[in-house]
Protein backbone atom coordinates (compact mmCIF):
# COMPACT_ATOMS: atom_id res chain seq x y z
CA UNK A 1 0.00 0.00 0.00
CA UNK A 2 1.37 3.57 -0.99
CA UNK A 3 0.37 7.03 -0.61
CA UNK A 4 1.84 10.42 -1.19
CA UNK A 5 1.02 13.12 1.41
CA UNK A 6 1.86 16.82 1.70
CA UNK A 7 2.52 18.92 -1.58
CA UNK A 8 5.26 21.20 -0.49
CA UNK A 9 8.66 20.31 0.04
CA UNK A 10 11.42 17.83 -0.52
CA UNK A 11 10.32 14.16 -2.09
CA UNK A 12 10.97 11.36 0.96
CA UNK A 13 10.55 7.91 0.08
CA UNK A 14 9.69 6.18 3.32
CA UNK A 15 8.91 2.23 3.23
CA UNK A 16 7.63 0.31 6.67
CA UNK A 17 5.61 -2.62 7.67
CA UNK A 18 1.64 -1.63 7.89
CA UNK A 19 1.45 -0.95 11.45
CA UNK A 20 -1.86 0.04 12.69
CA UNK A 21 -0.06 3.03 14.77
CA UNK A 22 1.11 4.49 11.07
CA UNK A 23 -2.82 4.55 9.59
CA UNK A 24 -3.38 8.40 10.66
CA UNK A 25 0.35 9.46 8.33
CA UNK A 26 -0.84 6.81 5.58
CA UNK A 27 -4.15 8.46 5.70
CA UNK A 28 -2.90 11.83 5.43
CA UNK A 29 -4.04 13.04 8.51
CA UNK A 30 -0.58 14.12 10.00
CA UNK A 31 2.00 15.21 7.27
CA UNK A 32 5.66 15.52 7.75
CA UNK A 33 6.67 19.36 7.85
CA UNK A 34 8.65 20.10 4.60
CA UNK A 35 8.13 16.76 2.72
CA UNK A 36 6.36 15.25 0.25
CA UNK A 37 6.00 12.03 1.99
CA UNK A 38 5.43 8.72 -0.52
CA UNK A 39 4.71 6.62 1.78
CA UNK A 40 4.46 2.47 1.16
CA UNK A 41 3.38 0.08 3.52
CA UNK A 42 5.20 -3.60 2.90
CA UNK A 43 4.87 -6.07 5.72
CA UNK A 44 6.79 -8.92 3.88
CA UNK A 45 9.59 -7.07 3.01
CA UNK A 46 10.18 -3.47 4.31
CA UNK A 47 13.51 -4.40 6.03
CA UNK A 48 15.08 -6.08 3.01
CA UNK A 49 13.96 -3.43 0.74
CA UNK A 50 15.26 -0.52 2.82
CA UNK A 51 18.52 -1.88 2.86
CA UNK A 52 18.46 -2.73 -0.37
CA UNK A 53 16.76 -0.16 -2.29
CA UNK A 54 19.03 2.93 -2.69
CA UNK A 55 15.84 5.23 -4.01
CA UNK A 56 14.24 4.09 -0.51
CA UNK A 57 15.44 7.22 1.20
CA UNK A 58 13.95 5.73 5.14
CA UNK A 59 12.38 3.04 6.38
CA UNK A 60 12.14 0.25 8.60
CA UNK A 61 15.35 -1.66 10.15
CA UNK A 62 16.84 -3.73 12.65
CA UNK A 63 17.74 -1.86 15.74
CA UNK A 64 20.47 -5.20 16.51
CA UNK A 65 21.65 -4.86 12.74
CA UNK A 66 21.92 -1.20 12.94
CA UNK A 67 23.59 -0.90 16.24
CA UNK A 68 26.32 -3.69 14.34
CA UNK A 69 26.57 -2.12 11.32
CA UNK A 70 27.58 1.54 13.85
CA UNK A 71 29.97 -0.97 15.45
CA UNK A 72 31.78 -1.83 11.48
CA UNK A 73 32.14 1.66 11.10
CA UNK A 74 28.87 1.35 8.36
CA UNK A 75 27.41 4.63 9.15
CA UNK A 76 25.10 3.94 5.78
CA UNK A 77 21.19 4.91 7.60
CA UNK A 78 21.53 7.49 10.54
CA UNK A 79 19.09 6.27 13.32
CA UNK A 80 15.64 7.61 14.29
CA UNK A 81 14.26 6.94 17.67
CA UNK A 82 10.77 6.03 16.87
CA UNK A 83 10.45 2.06 17.34
CA UNK A 84 7.99 0.94 15.17
CA UNK A 85 7.12 -2.94 17.16
CA UNK A 86 7.93 -3.85 20.65
CA UNK A 87 6.64 -7.55 21.77
CA UNK A 88 7.99 -9.33 24.76
CA UNK A 89 9.34 -12.72 24.07
CA UNK A 90 8.33 -15.38 26.26
CA UNK A 91 5.88 -16.08 23.45
CA UNK A 92 8.34 -17.33 21.03
CA UNK A 93 9.71 -20.77 22.34
CA UNK A 94 7.66 -23.72 20.82
CA UNK A 95 8.13 -27.35 21.40
CA UNK A 96 6.07 -30.52 20.96
CA UNK A 97 2.76 -31.13 22.50
CA UNK A 98 4.56 -34.58 24.30
CA UNK A 99 7.73 -32.67 25.47
CA UNK A 100 7.19 -32.45 28.54
CA UNK A 101 9.05 -28.98 28.60
CA UNK A 102 7.75 -26.16 30.18
CA UNK A 103 10.22 -23.78 31.92
CA UNK A 104 12.70 -21.83 30.41
CA UNK A 105 15.48 -23.64 33.08
CA UNK A 106 14.48 -27.16 31.13
CA UNK A 107 16.30 -25.81 28.05
CA UNK A 108 19.71 -25.58 29.14
CA UNK A 109 21.84 -27.89 26.92
CA UNK A 110 18.89 -29.08 24.53
CA UNK A 111 18.87 -28.21 20.65
CA UNK A 112 17.38 -24.97 19.76
CA UNK A 113 16.29 -24.04 16.16
CA UNK A 114 15.63 -20.52 14.90
CA UNK A 115 15.53 -18.56 12.12
CA UNK A 116 18.12 -15.94 12.46
CA UNK A 117 20.82 -15.30 14.46
CA UNK A 118 21.58 -11.81 14.83
CA UNK A 119 17.90 -10.55 14.65
CA UNK A 120 16.83 -7.84 17.15
CA UNK A 121 14.09 -10.33 18.57
CA UNK A 122 15.91 -13.53 18.45
CA UNK A 123 18.58 -11.56 20.47
CA UNK A 124 16.04 -10.67 22.91
CA UNK A 125 14.51 -13.51 23.10
CA UNK A 126 17.94 -15.29 24.20
CA UNK A 127 18.39 -12.37 26.66
CA UNK A 128 15.44 -14.21 28.02
CA UNK A 129 17.18 -17.10 28.51
CA UNK A 130 19.80 -15.62 30.16
CA UNK A 131 17.32 -13.71 32.68
CA UNK A 132 16.70 -17.18 33.21
CA UNK A 133 19.87 -18.59 34.26
CA UNK A 134 20.45 -20.58 30.99
CA UNK A 135 23.88 -20.99 29.29
CA UNK A 136 23.18 -20.25 25.70
CA UNK A 137 26.72 -20.74 24.73
CA UNK A 138 25.66 -24.86 26.50
CA UNK A 139 22.72 -25.01 23.52
CA UNK A 140 22.99 -26.85 20.36
CA UNK A 141 21.30 -23.93 18.23
CA UNK A 142 20.46 -24.51 14.28
CA UNK A 143 19.87 -21.29 11.95
CA UNK A 144 17.36 -21.97 9.02
CA UNK A 145 14.50 -21.90 7.62
CA UNK A 146 11.28 -22.51 10.22
CA UNK A 147 8.64 -23.90 8.15
CA UNK A 148 9.44 -22.98 4.34
CA UNK A 149 9.76 -18.75 4.77
CA UNK A 150 13.31 -18.43 3.98
CA UNK A 151 15.27 -15.75 5.63
CA UNK A 152 18.12 -14.81 3.02
CA UNK A 153 19.80 -11.70 5.12
CA UNK A 154 22.83 -12.32 6.11
CA UNK A 155 24.01 -14.06 9.47
CA UNK A 156 27.35 -13.05 10.11
CA UNK A 157 30.19 -15.07 11.70
CA UNK A 158 28.16 -18.10 13.48
CA UNK A 159 29.74 -19.39 17.13
CA UNK A 160 30.51 -22.92 17.75
CA UNK A 161 27.63 -24.15 19.00
CA UNK A 162 25.41 -22.41 16.48
CA UNK A 163 24.90 -24.55 12.96
CA UNK A 164 23.30 -23.65 9.48
CA UNK A 165 20.26 -25.94 8.36
CA UNK A 166 19.32 -25.65 4.46
CA UNK A 167 18.46 -28.92 3.95
CA UNK A 168 15.06 -29.13 6.28
CA UNK A 169 12.77 -26.85 7.61
CA UNK A 170 13.26 -26.73 11.47
CA UNK A 171 9.40 -27.35 11.99
CA UNK A 172 10.16 -30.73 10.53
CA UNK A 173 12.99 -31.52 12.53
CA UNK A 174 11.22 -30.52 16.17
CA UNK A 175 8.64 -32.80 14.58
CA UNK A 176 11.13 -35.71 14.24
CA UNK A 177 12.51 -35.08 17.39
CA UNK A 178 15.86 -33.79 16.09
CA UNK A 179 15.18 -30.70 17.80
CA UNK A 180 13.80 -30.01 21.47
CA UNK A 181 12.31 -26.62 20.67
CA UNK A 182 12.37 -23.71 18.11
CA UNK A 183 13.04 -19.98 18.98
CA UNK A 184 10.88 -17.68 16.48
CA UNK A 185 8.75 -14.34 17.07
CA UNK A 186 5.77 -16.27 14.77
CA UNK A 187 4.40 -19.42 15.28
CA UNK A 188 4.82 -21.86 12.56
CA UNK A 189 2.33 -23.43 9.90
CA UNK A 190 -0.22 -25.04 11.61
CA UNK A 191 0.13 -23.68 14.96
CA UNK A 192 -3.62 -22.32 15.52
CA UNK A 193 -5.04 -25.83 13.65
CA UNK A 194 -7.30 -27.64 16.33
CA UNK A 195 -4.73 -30.45 18.17
CA UNK A 196 -1.25 -28.82 16.50
CA UNK A 197 1.44 -31.30 17.38
CA UNK A 198 3.13 -27.57 18.49
CA UNK A 199 2.40 -25.40 21.44
CA UNK A 200 4.12 -22.93 23.50
CA UNK A 201 6.97 -23.75 25.83
CA UNK A 202 5.02 -21.23 28.01
CA UNK A 203 1.44 -21.44 28.12
CA UNK A 204 0.35 -18.25 30.15
CA UNK A 205 2.89 -16.04 28.90
CA UNK A 206 1.08 -12.91 29.28
CA UNK A 207 1.70 -13.64 33.42
CA UNK A 208 5.56 -14.19 32.80
CA UNK A 209 5.83 -11.45 30.62
CA UNK A 210 4.65 -8.54 32.83
CA UNK A 211 6.82 -10.18 35.53
CA UNK A 212 9.75 -9.72 33.00
CA UNK A 213 8.42 -6.23 33.01
CA UNK A 214 8.12 -5.47 36.88
CA UNK A 215 11.89 -7.21 37.38
CA UNK A 216 13.54 -5.43 34.34
CA UNK A 217 11.50 -2.30 33.15
CA UNK A 218 12.26 -3.41 29.42
CA UNK A 219 9.72 -3.35 26.78
CA UNK A 220 11.82 -4.54 23.78
CA UNK A 221 11.59 -3.01 20.45
CA UNK A 222 13.03 -4.73 17.58
CA UNK A 223 13.42 -2.20 14.90
CA UNK A 224 13.38 1.57 14.23
CA UNK A 225 13.73 4.28 11.40
CA UNK A 226 16.92 4.97 9.50
CA UNK A 227 17.45 7.72 7.19
CA UNK A 228 20.06 7.18 4.20
CA UNK A 229 23.40 8.78 5.39
CA UNK A 230 23.22 10.82 2.20
CA UNK A 231 19.32 12.20 2.73
CA UNK A 232 20.60 13.23 5.90
CA UNK A 233 23.91 15.39 4.88
CA UNK A 234 21.71 16.84 2.11
CA UNK A 235 18.88 17.84 4.70
CA UNK A 236 19.62 17.02 8.26
CA UNK A 237 16.09 18.48 9.26
CA UNK A 238 14.28 15.43 7.91
CA UNK A 239 14.94 13.47 10.92
CA UNK A 240 13.22 16.27 13.22
CA UNK A 241 10.21 15.75 10.23
CA UNK A 242 10.07 12.61 10.45
CA UNK A 243 10.20 11.84 14.02
CA UNK A 244 7.66 14.47 14.69
CA UNK A 245 5.05 12.94 12.19
CA UNK A 246 5.68 9.60 13.31
CA UNK A 247 5.43 10.11 16.91
CA UNK A 248 2.04 12.22 15.85
CA UNK A 249 0.49 9.37 14.61
CA UNK A 250 1.69 6.93 17.06
CA UNK A 251 -0.40 9.41 19.51
CA UNK A 252 -3.46 9.99 17.36
CA UNK A 253 -3.61 6.23 17.09
CA UNK A 254 -3.32 5.27 21.15
CA UNK A 255 -6.16 8.07 21.52
CA UNK A 256 -8.53 6.47 18.87
CA UNK A 257 -8.17 3.07 20.55
CA UNK A 258 -9.58 4.05 23.62
CA UNK A 259 -12.66 4.96 21.81
CA UNK A 260 -12.95 3.01 18.64
CA UNK A 261 -12.38 -0.70 20.76
CA UNK A 262 -13.77 -3.15 18.36
CA UNK A 263 -10.07 -5.43 17.75
CA UNK A 264 -11.53 -7.68 20.22
CA UNK A 265 -14.78 -7.95 22.99
CA UNK A 266 -12.11 -6.89 25.57
CA UNK A 267 -9.41 -4.71 23.93
CA UNK A 268 -10.23 -1.94 25.98
CA UNK A 269 -9.13 -4.62 29.79
CA UNK A 270 -5.99 -4.85 27.68
CA UNK A 271 -5.28 -0.91 28.23
CA UNK A 272 -6.74 -0.67 31.30
CA UNK A 273 -3.97 -3.54 32.60
CA UNK A 274 -1.12 -1.84 30.70
CA UNK A 275 -1.92 1.37 32.35
CA UNK A 276 -1.52 -0.16 35.65
CA UNK A 277 1.20 -1.51 34.89
CA UNK A 278 3.02 1.15 34.08
CA UNK A 279 1.36 4.66 34.33
CA UNK A 280 2.03 6.15 30.72
CA UNK A 281 3.50 5.14 26.79
CA UNK A 282 4.93 2.09 27.06
CA UNK A 283 6.15 2.54 23.52
CA UNK A 284 7.40 6.22 23.98
CA UNK A 285 9.74 7.39 20.82
CA UNK A 286 13.00 9.43 21.75
CA UNK A 287 16.40 9.05 22.95
CA UNK A 288 16.34 9.64 26.51
CA UNK A 289 13.22 7.33 27.14
CA UNK A 290 14.52 4.35 25.13
CA UNK A 291 18.03 4.70 26.28
CA UNK A 292 18.48 2.17 29.16
CA UNK A 293 16.36 -0.05 26.36
CA UNK A 294 19.37 0.93 24.17
CA UNK A 295 22.06 0.07 26.53
CA UNK A 296 20.01 -3.57 27.52
CA UNK A 297 20.39 -4.09 23.66
CA UNK A 298 24.10 -3.22 23.20
CA UNK A 299 25.39 -5.11 26.32
CA UNK A 300 23.39 -8.16 25.19
CA UNK A 301 25.17 -8.05 21.49
CA UNK A 302 28.51 -8.26 23.45
CA UNK A 303 27.40 -11.13 26.30
CA UNK A 304 26.33 -13.03 23.13
CA UNK A 305 29.24 -12.50 21.42
CA UNK A 306 27.17 -11.03 18.22
CA UNK A 307 29.91 -7.56 18.99
CA UNK A 308 33.39 -8.00 20.11
CA UNK A 309 33.26 -5.09 22.45
CA UNK A 310 30.20 -3.36 24.57
CA UNK A 311 28.43 -0.34 23.01
CA UNK A 312 27.93 2.59 24.74
CA UNK A 313 23.93 3.62 23.87
CA UNK A 314 25.20 6.71 22.90
CA UNK A 315 26.52 5.50 19.37
CA UNK A 316 22.98 5.28 18.38
CA UNK A 317 21.36 8.40 17.93
CA UNK A 318 24.19 11.10 17.95
CA UNK A 319 23.09 12.85 14.53
CA UNK A 320 19.22 13.34 15.58
CA UNK A 321 20.62 14.37 19.25
CA UNK A 322 22.20 17.53 17.37
CA UNK A 323 19.54 18.05 15.03
CA UNK A 324 16.76 18.30 18.05
CA UNK A 325 19.15 20.41 19.91
CA UNK A 326 19.77 22.66 17.25
CA UNK A 327 15.78 23.34 16.41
Amino acid sequence: MAGTHGNDGIRVRLVTKDYDHLAPLACGDVLAQGIALDFERDTENALDRTLSDATIDAGEISLSRHLSRLAGKDPGFVGIPVFMCRYFHHRCFFVRRDSGLHRFEQLAGKRIGTNEWPATGNTWSRAVLRHHGVRIEEIAWWVGSVDGRPANRPQGVLPPNVRAETGRTLLSMLLARELDALMFAYPPRGFYERGSPVVRLIADYRQQEMRYYRETGLYPPSHLIGVRRGVYEKHPWVLRSLFQALDESKRRWAASRRRLTDTTPWVLREFEDMAALHDGDMSPYGVEPNRRMVQAMCDEQFAQGLNTERLDAAIAFPEFEAVMAAA
